[in-house]
């Protein structure tokens, strides 16, 4: 998985700006390449989970058709907690296709991004580049 460093920063500065609530997203590209991030609220306010609010999810999706692009990834924050998948992360996982970035922000001045996939219940990492 491929990220620009200026969504990088896009990503970060969401999750930090709707701390302590989960942030979430969708990341939009081709091959493994995001180049658009649209947030999208949670619908939960939750510290501990997160469901992307209904009509801003679809509005995301239609607007990275008409873009040309795909869902390369699914984006979420955990406030408290590391960047990995939790149980309830890995039972909503509806999008085998696309990969789940997660941050962390149980430290706050050190921010951790990981990227993984869920396919079937089973999680696996996959490398997280930055490009320019």
């Amino acid at each position: 998985m491929r990220l620009p460093s200026g969504l990088i920063e896009e990503i970060l500065a969401h999750a930090a700006a709707h701390y302590p609530e989960e942030a979430c997203g969708l990341l939009g590209g081709r091959d493994g390449q995001a180049t658009l991030f649209i947030p999208v609220e949670n619908d939960l306010h939750s510290s501990v989970a997160y469901k992307m609010e209904p009509r801003q999810h679809v509005q995301a999706m239609y607007a990275l058709d008409a873009a040309g692009l795909e869902i390369v990834a699914i984006y979420h924050s955990h406030p408290g907690g590391p960047a990995r998948p939790s149980a309830t992360d890995v039972a909503a996982a509806h999008y085998p296709d696309s990969a789940q970035i997660i941050v962390s922000l149980a430290d706050r001045m050190r921010p951790k991004i990981r990227a993984y996939t869920i396919r079937d219940e089973q999680v696996k990492a996959i490398e997280l580049t930055m490009t320019l």
